[in-house]
């Protein structure tokens, strides 16, 4: 085995703080803690001056919970073949110049990006980003920590980046910065500007942000005029995409987007939906006859029930949401909680469907914090989110399997309901120094 220091002696496994030596269950926590990181520096962005502290400041963000060294500068080479460079490795810095490479680069991204729509500034910054990724500072999560900082660097300078579009692919978009190291740019600056554009179309001024796969739809279909129909209006046609808060449904005419309260279960891509359209704050009566394409996938009892309630001194504003019910999963998902593994369950569409749609109710209810305290926080704190007399270790025998298919399913798709992580990105190789 290799002289690596990072790794267990006499395997290949990263040392970690929960001392996991099985690589793949290694492999899934380290995506679970990476991506509830990402997802909260969202809100809280790790501050600094987008220098080298910085930027190492958002690798310990992002894996310190999982890697003692998390924000540290490696001290061994790396290396590791790559496809598009015929089986060659990308000339990754070696320890002792990471540090001046790392900040060569980041002087160049001193000042404001410009339009990143525009093909000049965008070349630019894309050659800035991939001489930073070849300093490659850490021993792993370099390419994750990468985007996190850009992410952070363009919404800073009003440039805000599509992620969802720069994460659909990860293997192309690891691809398009090993082939930038090699002078053969173009990748990595379309990649950028395309996601500049999306996330401009994102921003819709009537419905809010749009999902990705509701933007690809439109761009698709020339951008075409969103109608708002009334409450009591009958829309039929068919789904063209879901977006955070509606469906977008066309008919022989318009494109009508319909309120997602109004369904029974979640509509699908391509379904046929007869839907009528409620009053704000009305959902569909339970005797009502549902929609001919949407039948309910989810057999299962209810997980958590809807309360009228507030509990734990919530706010006004939070009661309504107490309202949400949390779906039980059908006999056929719950068999393959038990029995499958996380990847075979997002490969299959209508599982990786229903596992959204348990996921998308868990946040409209109890928000990304909470839904994270409910799985895996303190006992004491998830159970004062959940109504009286619920089962806290029954849920997340549900919820704890289901949380890695979301993670399984963010690895092969982006939609509003499959975002997309980064797998394992780093070379696997390490010698000493």
């Amino acid at each position: 085995m290799s002289a690596d220091p990072y790794v267990y002696e006499g395997t290949d496994v990263l040392r970690n703080t929960a001392d996991i030596r099985d690589p793949q269950a290694l492999a899934e926590r380290e995506q679970i803690v990476s991506f509830r990181a990402m997802i909260q520096m969202q809100k809280e962005p790790v501050l600094g001056n987008f220098d080298l502290a910085h930027y190492a400041a958002i690798h310990k963000r992002l894996f310190g919970e999982i890697y003692p060294w998390a924000g540290e500068t490696r001290t061994i080479d790396l290396w590791k073949p790559e496809i598009v460079l015929q089986g060659k490795s990308v000339a990754y810095s070696p320890p002792a110049a990471i540090e001046s490479h790392a900040r060569s680069a980041l002087d160049r991204l001193r000042q404001p990006p410009g339009d990143l729509k525009q093909d000049r500034p965008t070349v630019a910054y894309a050659q800035a980003f991939s001489a930073l990724w070849q300093a490659h500072p850490f021993r792993e999560g370099n390419t994750r920590t990468l985007l996190a900082f850009m992410e952070q660097h363009a919404r800073h300078h009003r440039q805000p980046l599509d992620q969802g579009l720069i994460n659909r692919v990860p293997s192309e978009t690891r691809d398009a910065l090993v082939l930038a190291t090699r002078g053969k740019i173009r990748p990595l600056a379309e990649t950028i500007q395309n996601a500049r554009y999306s996330e401009e179309m994102r921003a819709h001024p009537v419905l809010g942000r749009l999902s990705a796969d509701a933007v690809e739809a439109l761009r698709l279909m020339g951008a075409p005029r969103i109608v708002l129909p009334e409450p009591g209006a009958q829309v039929r046609g068919q789904v063209i995409a879901t977006s955070y808060h509606h469906a977008l449904i066309r008919d022989s005419r318009q494109v009508s987007a319909v309120p997602l309260s109004a369904f029974h279960t979640m509509p699908r891509n391509n379904d046929r939906v007869d839907v009528r359209v409620l009053p704000e704050g009305r959902r569909p009566e339970r005797e009502q006859p549902r929609e001919d394409a949407v039948r309910s996938q989810i057999v299962g009892r209810v997980l958590i029930p809807a309360s009228l309630l507030a509990l734990n001194d919530q706010r006004p504003e939070e009661v309504g949401r107490n309202a949400i019910e949390i779906p039980g999963p059908s006999e056929a998902l719950a068999e393959a909680l038990k029995t499958r593994s996380p990847q075979e369950i997002a490969a299959d569409p209508r599982l990786a469907q229903e596992v959204r749609q348990i996921d998308r109710s868990l946040i409209d209810r109890f928000g990304r914090e909470g839904s994270a305290v409910l799985i895996e926080g303190l006992s004491g704190e998830a159970r004062k989110l959940l109504p009286q007399g619920q089962s806290l270790e029954e849920i997340r025998a549900v919820l704890k399997p289901l949380l890695k298919a979301v993670v399984a399913d963010d690895k092969l798709q982006t939609s509003l309901a499959q975002q997309q992580t980064l797998g394992r990105d780093e070379p696997s190789l390490g010698r000493s120094a």
